[in-house]
């Protein structure tokens, strides 16, 4: 039994080295990836899409469009039956009655979902870095414990030197006989 317990390390040990390999390794493997990974212009095209539409410039470019697309109209500038664009694109038999709404509803929603995707994005990387760091600090620790700890039984082992010469100097003096 004794020979299991000393053969090997506590489990406390054990685990936090290698759940530090374990996420360095898939850190590493993703990085591997994404550098192997040759994109399309279309993904490159996809990814900053997504990253720009829940940015403000791009909402409140899209705000003034609709505004004032809306305010043409609505303002007589431009007449409701007015024949500037085609007729297919305009004709009440194209579009939904509710077209402009609808459009409004549909980018308003899609910049807001796009602008949560980019804030957990932006928390999913601070909770990773935070993680790596937490990591780093525990390693430094252990390899910091590690120094102690050997420390600890270099200082045991002169303690251990030192009394048993402080025994054999008290048993070489009791030895001895009295002089005089």
């Amino acid at each position: 039994m004794a020979d299991q317990t000393t053969a090997q390390p506590p489990r406390g040990e054990r685990l936090p080295a290698r759940a530090v390999e374990r996420f360095r390794a898939r850190a590493a493997a993703h990085q591997q990836e994404d550098a192997n990974r040759q994109e399309s212009l279309f993904l490159r095209f996809c990814d900053w899409v997504s990253t720009v539409m829940g940015e403000p410039p791009n909402i409140i470019f899209w705000l003034v469009l609709v505004v004032g697309w809306t305010l043409i109209f609505a303002s007589g500038l431009v007449g409701a039956n007015s024949n500037f664009l085609p007729s297919w694109f305009t004709g009440t038999a194209y579009n939904f009655p509710l077209n402009l709404l609808t459009t409004v509803a549909e980018l308003f929603i899609g910049f807001l979902v796009a602008a949560a995707a980019n804030r957990s994005q932006r928390v999913l990387s601070t909770i990773i870095d935070g993680i790596r760091t937490v990591l780093d600090q525990v390693e430094q620790g252990v390899e910091a414990q590690k120094g102690l700890i050997q420390q600890n039984i270099d200082l045991t082992t002169e303690v251990q030197k030192l009394a048993a010469e402080v025994h054999a100097h008290i048993l070489g003096t009791a030895n001895d006989p009295p002089a005089g």
